[in-house]
C-alpha cells in the first residue's frame, strides 16, 4: 500500500555526500578534525585543486596554495596563494554579517521552510487517516465480539474466524504505521519561526568566535562546506537542507552550538576487559 515520502531526494542526496565526504575512507582524519579553518573545504576555482596550507619564513607566515600550483608550478595552474588569516578572516566575516542575519536566512530558507511545513501537514493528515482506520477496524470487532456474545453469530463459523483476523490484521498495521508517521514527524524538529531565525543567527554570530579572536571550525563548516578560491573572488558555498538541520539541532536544544564529527575516539568511562594489567584507577580515561 501507498506510504509518504520520509525525506526527499534531495535530502538524502545531501546526506549522503557529506557521509561521504567525512568518511575516513575519503577524507583523511586530519582533514576532518585538524586545526585549520578552511582545509579539506577550500579549493582553487581555476583548477578544482585543494587549497593546501604552506609556510614561509621557517613558519612565520602561513598560506593557503593551490595544491596543483605547488607541485607543477604555473604550468599546472596560475592559481592563487592568500595568507592564512586573510583568507580566513574574508570567510568567516561574510559568514557573520551577511548570513547570519534573521533575515537574510529567512529569505534563504524560505522554500524549504514551505516544504517542511507542507511535509509536516501531509504527515499530520495521513497519522490521522491511519487512527482513523484504526477506530473503525477496533468498532467493528467490537460489533462482532457484541454479535457472538448476544448469540447472533457462531463463533464456529469459518467465515466469522476470518473477518475478526482480517480486522485484527488492519487494526494492528494501523497503528503501527501512524507510530512510524509520528517518529518521523518528530524527527521534523520544532517549528521554525521568526524569532527562532533571529536567536539563532544571534548565538551563532557570538559563538562562532573564540576568546582569542579567532573563528571556531566546526561551527563555521555547519554553514559552508565548500570554498572556491578565483582571481578575484571568493565564493562561500553552503547546503541549504544542512542550514536547515543545523537551525532545527540548535531549536531542538535550544542552543546554537553545533559542531561537525571528528575523528577523536571517546574513551571507555568504565574499566574492562581492555584494561592493561599495569593501569591504575588513576590512569583509566573516561568520556
Amino acid at each position: 500500500m501507498a506510504v509518504p515520502t520520509i525525506i526527499d531526494s534531495a535530502e538524502f542526496e545531501s546526506v549522503q555526500a557529506q557521509l561521504k565526504t567525512r568518511s575516513p575512507a575519503m577524507t583523511a582524519p586530519r582533514v576532518v578534525s585538524g586545526p585549520t579553518l578552511l582545509t579539506g573545504i577550500c579549493f582553487c576555482a581555476g583548477c578544482g585543486g585543494a587549497m593546501t596550507l604552506r609556510t614561509g619564513k621557517s613558519g612565520r607566515y602561513r598560506y593557503y596554495t593551490c595544491c596543483t600550483k605547488a607541485r607543477q608550478g604555473e604550468t599546472g595552474c596560475n592559481g592563487r596563494t592568500v595568507p592564512m588569516e586573510k583568507l580566513d578572516s574574508v570567510v568567516a566575516e561574510h559568514i557573520e554579517h551577511r548570513l547570519l542575519q534573521s533575515k537574510r536566512l529567512e529569505h534563504i530558507l524560505s522554500r524549504v521552510l514551505d516544504r517542511r511545513e507542507e511535509r509536516a501537514k501531509r504527515r499530520t493528515a495521513h497519522i490521522a487517516e491511519l487512527r482513523k482506520r484504526a477506530a473503525e477496524a477496533e468498532a467493528k470487532l467490537k460489533r462482532l465480539y457484541d454479535a457472538i456474545e448476544n448469540g447472533i453469530a457462531d463463533v464456529s463459523d469459518p467465515m466469522l474466524k476470518e473477518r475478526v483476523t482480517e480486522l485484527r490484521a488492519v487494526r494492528d498495521q494501523a497503528r503501527a504505521d501512524a507510530e512510524r508517521a509520528e517518529g518521523t514527524l518528530d524527527r521534523l524538529g520544532p517549528s521554525i519561526t521568526p524569532q527562532a531565525l533571529k536567536t539563532f543567527a544571534s548565538q551563532a554570530r557570538r559563538r562562532m568566535r573564540t576568546e582569542g579572536g579567532g573563528y571556531r571550525r566546526d561551527h563555521l563548516r555547519a554553514l559552508a562546506q565548500r570554498i572556491e578560491v578565483d582571481a578575484k573572488e571568493v565564493r562561500i558555498m553552503g547546503s541549504k537542507s544542512v542550514l536547515l538541520r543545523t537551525l532545527v539541532a540548535a531549536e531542538s536544544a535550544k542552543t546554537a552550538g553545533f559542531g561537525v564529527p571528528s575523528s577523536v575516539p571517546k574513551w571507555r568511562a568504565r574499566r574492562d576487559s581492555n584494561s592493561r594489567p599495569s593501569e591504575s584507577k588513576s590512569d583509566a580515561l573516561s568520556s
